[in-house]
Parts: C-alpha cells; structure tokens; sequence
C-alpha cells in the first residue's frame, strides 16, 4: 500500500508545516508556496526516498473538499456498522473535517512511515483513512472498515472552534431549530441526514445589521442586472448607462465585493461571469426577505419572480428612503431560515454527487444562492461575500 490520507477538522495549514518540520527536522523538506504540498527527501549513501503530503482545507479549495466530504460520509453511511453509536459519531465527525492530507510514497509504507503518519494525525487531532479503505483513530486503532467492524467502543468528536461559526456551541435553540428543520424535511418525504450538526444558536449569532443588508441587497441586484443585459446581449452602450445611472442613483459605488466590481468594470464579461451574475438576483431576494420587504423565502424549487423582485427597489429612488423603510426580520427567523437551507443544500449535494434527481422538486442553483446569502446574513465563519461558503 503507497497512499492514505489523514483528515483533521483543524485548517490551520502553519501547524501543519510545524508538525512536519519538527517530525523530519534530520531530512530535506520542500513545502510549496502556498503550503499546500510538502516532500520529504530521505537520502542514504547508495538510496532515496520521497513521501509527499498534499494537503487541502475547507478555506484552499471550497467547493473541492465540500464535495470530497459529501462522498465520504455517503460512503461511510451506507456500512452496516455493528456498532451504532461509533457509526453515528464517525459521520459527526465527517462533518466537522476541514483538511485532508494525502499521503503517498514511492514504495510501500514502511512501519517507520505508519508510526509518522499516526504521529501527525495525533498532534492534528485526526483520523486516517488507509488504501484498504480502513478508517482509523490516531492510536492505529480501527474505528470502521468497509464490512462495518470496529475495535473501538466509543470515541469523543472533537470539531475545530470555528467549525460552522467561530466559537460554535450546541445550544438548546440550535437543536430545537436543527428538529424543527429535519421535521419540514421529513413532512416533505426529503431526505434527512441525522449526521448534520447544529448551526449556531440564538445566544451566539450574530447577525448583519440593517445598514449592511441593504447595501448588499442593492449590490447583488444591480451585479443581476448587468449579468442578465450581458446574458440576453443587450446593447452594449445602453447597458453601461443604466448599470451607472442606478450605481448613481443608490449612491452604490462602493457597495460591490472586490470579484463583484471587476465584473461592473468589466464591459466585456465573457458569458460564464454573465450567467454566474445573473444568478445574484436569488441572494438581492433573501436580503429583501431580511429586510422585510418580502413576506416569505418560498420553496426554493424555482428562481424568483425578477421583475416584483426589481420593482421593490425601483420603489425607493434613493438609498436612505430604501433603507428607511426597512423593517429587519428577527433573528430566530433568520436563524431558521439559514438551518433549513443548510439541510436542503446537503440534499442537492448529495443527489448531485450520486447522479440522483433532486427529492422534493428543489432547484440546486436557488438553494445554492439562498445558502450562500444566508450564510453570509449569520456571519457563518466571519466570512466576507466573496468568501462565503456553503458547506454541508
């Protein structure tokens, strides 16, 4: 066997070249530049060995390890594993990884290599998923392999503090809202994934204020705007005129994300940023919804209606009547907005990756956008739009 992989909930890729460094402080080490692959050169007098370490984190490539999650805990999922309680914790921890490590070697791996590996899975607090497609603890102990034996009891899941939301905490009102979430999936006869954890509750949410929704609101719709007039080859001039007579209009010149004004700069979009602009109009309706100009977030199984969408803004012809006339949702309201979103993205993902149709009739764009937009309403992660994830 010449590869496996150690997958840790920690991200922090400097611990990770201090772990390895100190490991193989006596041998040639290489680390790329943006850290994400380290070789270790062993040279003796007549040989050389070489062990790569790949590494990938929910932060370096997003969409990547989101959808490499999603198929490990599938695969995990469908074990008969004899023992209940060490399969339901495993897929809890499946969904609180945030890096996975890649091993590979030139030869087999040595006992000396294995005591290493086990070693910086320890110091990560990980688990190591071996080329037999055994999975175990950082002991070397075997905590499911693919005809569902273990030789664990039991295991403690640990997730790192900024897991779905810095200094996460499972509260009362996050798992009343986590059942409330998985009984509307359930009346639906969609999928429910019990493995999915909590997202932050009322007590430690923080949610975007009133100032910085609008400005979002008017940023996605005047970006939908131009990916729709690019999208449909609207006149190119008359394009340009409107897109800054509303930028003018809201005073919006310094609304937009860093991606979002290279593509209001840009006159020349090609049609991949057109149609992935266009779909902004989804994320202008949550803030709508946020700001309580939108009764409810329907059913995501279809994109919104855009011209009533539109119209509301076009009813405030400046910035201070729109946002004067906001009257923001409550939290608990967004709260559980973003919680059953979380669930419904993990359905699409999970059918996508299976090459299964969608249960429920859900468009995978809408709950995308909505996930993203909610997301970036709670303050999942800190993160800024243009860094928003949508992990499940």
């Amino acid at each position: 066997m010449k590869n496996c992989a150690i997958y840790s909930s920690n991200f922090d890729l400097a611990q990770v070249m201090e772990t390895i460094e100190k490991l193989y402080n006596k041998e040639t080490i290489w680390i790329s530049e943006n850290k994400t692959q380290v070789r270790v050169i062993s040279k003796k007098w007549f040989s050389k060995t070489e062990n790569t370490f790949n590494i990938m984190t929910s932060k370096t490539h997003p969409e990547e390890f989101s959808t490499m999650i999603n198929g490990m805990g599938n695969f995990f999922r469908q074990i008969p594993a004899k023992n209940e309680t060490v399969h339901q914790k495993l897929l809890l921890k499946i969904a609180t990884l945030n890096m996975v490590i890649g091993i590979e070697t030139e030869k087999d791996i040595s006992d000396k290599l294995y005591a290493e590996i086990l070693d910086v899975a320890r110091q990560l607090d990980g688990i190591v998923f071996m080329g037999t497609r055994e999975l175990l603890d950082y002991n070397g102990k075997l905590i499911l392999d693919i005809d569902g034996n273990s030789e664990v009891d039991d295991f403690i899941v640990t997730a790192h503090t900024s897991f779905l939301h810095s200094d996460l905490k499972i509260t009362e009102s996050g798992m009343r809202r986590k059942e409330r979430s998985e009984k509307i999936l359930s009346e639906s006869n969609i999928p429910v994934n019990k493995s999915l954890p909590v997202i932050c509750g009322d007590e430690d949410a923080v949610i975007r204020d009133v100032d910085e929704i609008a400005r979002r609101a008017i940023a996605l719709c005047i970006v939908a705007l131009k990916g729709e007039c690019h999208g449909t080859n609207h006149d190119l001039e008359d394009t340009r005129a409107l897109i800054t007579r509303i930028i003018n209009q809201y005073n919006a010149s310094d609304f937009f994300s860093p991606k979002e004004r290279l593509f209001i700069e840009n006159d020349y979009p090609d049609m991949e940023d057109a149609v992935y602009f266009s779909w902004c109009y989804e994320g202008y309706l949550v803030m709508l919804w946020a700001l309580g100009y939108v009764d409810e977030l329907e059913y995501p199984s279809s994109i919104c209606n855009v011209p009533a969408a539109v119209a509301i803004l076009k009813e405030h012809e400046t910035y201070a009547d729109f946002i004067a006339h906001a009257q923001m949702r409550n939290k608990d309201e967004i709260l559980d907005a973003a919680d059953l979103i979380y669930r419904y993205d993990w359905v699409c993902v999970d059918s996508r990756i299976n090459n299964r149709p969608v249960p429920g009739e859900l468009d995978g764009g809408v709950v995308y956008e909505r996930h993203r937009a909610l997301n970036w309403l709670i303050t999942y992660m800190e993160q800024e739009w243009d860094q928003v994830t949508t992990d499940t």
